[in-house]
This record gives structure tokens, sequence and C-alpha cells, in this order.
């Protein structure tokens, strides 16, 4: 990657590092010459491979600017890559042994599913080492259990809402909800449940096995009842099995069906691997900056790290990997705001920064902020749209058929 195409980037991070920044300088310690050790604990092999890659190179493109931009508090960011398999036993096997084997590192990624990132919490938490993920799960969003966490993504209760905004703008009276048995699978049902008290839409829940090769049975008792719309919920390969059971089921694309925000992030989209046929009636929750759109209305932090990213691969899709570069960006300015890499005293910074709109390369231009009852940032309905499925171009979501409800107020 040429550091010319970060000077931009590093020159922004720094202003708002320094303008963060209201207390005195840290006072300097033995620690202070070493590398800023980051450990990525994610599926570099397994099912979650190719969103595992995608992060990684967004990773990079991070740490080249963090470093290009003086480092944290003076210390160059050192990323260390631990596979997990894409698998949460593993996850925590290799992060145990990671911990016995030297220094604790001084921030780590712990998993890009929520499976993965409720097994490591613990782990982490008490090893009293600051964490974000890949995680929705509401599970995840307990500051009380895991003091140390703060995430740069959506949770499901946040993807909810938008659903109920969807249907409600649909006028649909029945929902099919279609979801993995699995803690992301539970968390949704939850959530849908919830957000859905006192809606006059009706929801019918069904599970279905993200292991299972054919899901063409589990669609078909989503739909047996005729609903309005199916909502589904998935992540990694199990989205392209649920896509191609549409097509597989008399009628099935006749109704339409919204995706969430996981199933929009996974790499290639719904539309890879499955005929055109089986994406009619198909549309997903996206977040912002994986709508495709012009260059003048593109931030300047986007622009950056998507020629970061394209310098290393043709990205097969966008939300893991914004979401993982903003997450390194936010505790490296954290760091710099609070002069110091305690966890507490980092979280503490993320919760009292003013973020400014458009740092955050996920979300557009929309302004994020964190506060200490929750791990994951309050983020107004402009940081999302809703899209028809297309095959993605460049890793993003053509412009077809947006729906953007306006910031709430």
């Amino acid at each position: 990657m040429k550091k010319s195409t970060l000077v931009g980037a590093a020159i922004a991070f720094a202003a708002l590092s320094l303008t963060a920044c209201s207390a005195p300088a840290a006072e300097p310690s033995a620690s202070d010459s070493k590398p800023f050790d980051f450990v990525y604990l994610g599926g570099v092999t397994g099912g979650q491979a190719s969103l595992s890659q995608l992060e990684v190179a967004a990773l990079k493109v991070a740490v080249e600017e963090i470093n290009d931009a003086g480092g944290i508090l003076g210390r160059a960011v050192e990323m260390e890559i631990i596979d997990t398999k894409s698998d949460p036993t593993e996850a925590v096997s290799v992060l145990q042994k990671r911990l016995a084997a030297g220094d604790p590192p001084d921030l780590v990624r712990a998993g890009l599913s929520s499976t993965e990132a409720l097994a490591l919490l613990p782990v982490t938490t008490r090893a009293g080492l600051p964490t974000f993920s890949g995680a929705g799960s509401p599970l995840v969003d307990d500051t009380t259990a895991y003091p140390y966490n703060k995430l740069t993504g959506g949770v499901f209760s946040r993807y909810a809402e938008m659903m109920r905004t969807w249907v409600e703008f649909k006028k649909f009276d029945t929902v099919a909800v279609l979801a993995p048995e699995d803690a992301s699978g539970d968390s949704t049902v939850q959530a849908m449940e919830k957000v859905f008290d006192g809606s006059s839409a009706e929801l019918a829940i069904y599970r279905f096995n993200p292991a299972d090769l054919d899901l063409s049975v589990a669609y078909q008792r989503a739909i047996e009842d005729d609903p309005d719309m199916v909502y589904a919920n998935c992540l990694g390969a199990p989205c392209v099995r649920v896509v191609a059971a549409r097509e597989s089921v008399a009628g099935g694309t006749d109704i339409p069906m919204f995706g969430d925000a996981s199933m929009s992030g996974s790499a290639g989209g719904p539309a890879a691997g499955v005929p055109a046929s089986a994406i009619e009636n198909l549309n997903v929750l996206i977040f912002d900056g994986q709508l495709q759109k012009k260059a003048a209305d593109q931030t300047d932090e986007f622009k950056v790290f998507y020629k970061g990213l394209t310098e290393q691969l043709d990205p097969t899709g966008l939300s893991s990997a914004t979401i993982a570069y903003d997450g390194l960006r936010m505790y490296a300015a954290a760091a710099e705001k609070a002069q110091s890499v305690d966890a507490q005293k980092m979280i503490d910074a993320i919760n009292d920064n003013d973020w400014p709109a458009g740092y955050f390369v996920t979300y557009g231009k929309a302004k994020l902020s964190w506060n200490e009852d929750h791990a994951f940032p309050q983020q107004p309905d402009d940081a999302f749209a809703v899209v028809q499925v297309a095959p993605l171009v460049g890793g993003q979501y053509p412009a077809i058929d947006v729906f953007q409800p306006k910031a709430k107020k």
C-alpha cells in the first residue's frame, strides 16, 4: 500500500486526537517504547474466512493510517493475527494460550460473529482488556458484564426498529421471521418480539439450522400461511442458501423478503452465487457506507479508507471491513484523548468524545455517540438505508429503490 494515499487521513486523525485531548501529557513509562500490541482474533479459516479477509485488509489500512499520524501515544501499532477457525471454542482456546504466553495485548478484536464474541468477552473482561468485535447481539451490549467493550457496528434491536419502520411504510400486516438456531437467531427473535410489541403487524417465528445445506423446507414453513413479508437473519454462507430456497419453493419469490444488516454484510451480498430470479422482491438493510454513491457524496474519510482497501484486494463487501476499521480508529483516538491506554480511561474517552459527523466510514455522514449504558453507538436513522438487492459493485450496493428515513430529532 502506498503511504501517500493515507496522508489526508493521517492529518485528519491527528487533528481529531489533538482537538479531543484536554488532559495533560501522560507521564513516560517503561512501556512507552514498546509497540502498541493489537490482537486480531477472527476466522482466518473456516466459515467466516471471506469476511475475516476483508476485516484484516481494512485493519491494515487503519494501522498504517494511525502509524503515519505518529502511532498511539507515540507507540507504533503492531497487529497480531490469530486464527479462531470461525469456532467459538477454538477462539477461547487460542486467546487463553496467547494470554499465558507473554505480555497482555493493549487491544483485542474479539471475534467476527456474536457467537465468538460472547465466548471471548468473559475472558477478555477478566484480563481487563479493551475490546471491539463484529457482534450484533444485544447480549454483548451489557456494560456491567463487559465494561471494557465498545463497538462500532449495529445491534439487532436497531435492525428490528428499522424493520418496523419498513413494515409500517409498506403497510404489511403479517411478517414471518426466519432466524437461525444460534445466538444470533435468539437475539434477532427477542429483538423483533420486543420492538413489534404493540404494532398492528403480527409476527410468526420460524427457525432453521444454519448448517443445513438445503433450506427449502424451512423456507416453505415460513411462507405456508402466506405472510406479507419474510424477515431473514443470517450471516455468511447460510444467506446464500436462504436466498436460493426462495426460488426452489413454488411462489417463493412472490413474497417480499427483507434481509437485515447481517445478510447484507455477507461476502458478495445475497445476490452472489444465486440465479438472478432468486433475488426478486428482495430488499436488505445496509449501513450508509455500503451504498454506492458519486464521489461528490462520499466523505473524505471514506475515500481514504476505500482507496487503501482496494489497493489490497477487490472487496466482496464493505460492512465487516468498515466496522473493523472504525473500531481500531475509535480506540486510537480515545487513547489520545485520555492520554492513556488504560482500558477504563479509553472507554470513558469514547463516551465523552464529541465524535465529528462522518468520522466513522460505516455510517456515511451520520453522527454517532456512545454512553456508559451501551457498548453500541447511538445511531440515527440516516445511518442506515434499505435497498433492492442487485449484484455488488466494488463491494457496494447499487442505489436501487433506496429508502432512508430521516434522522430522529
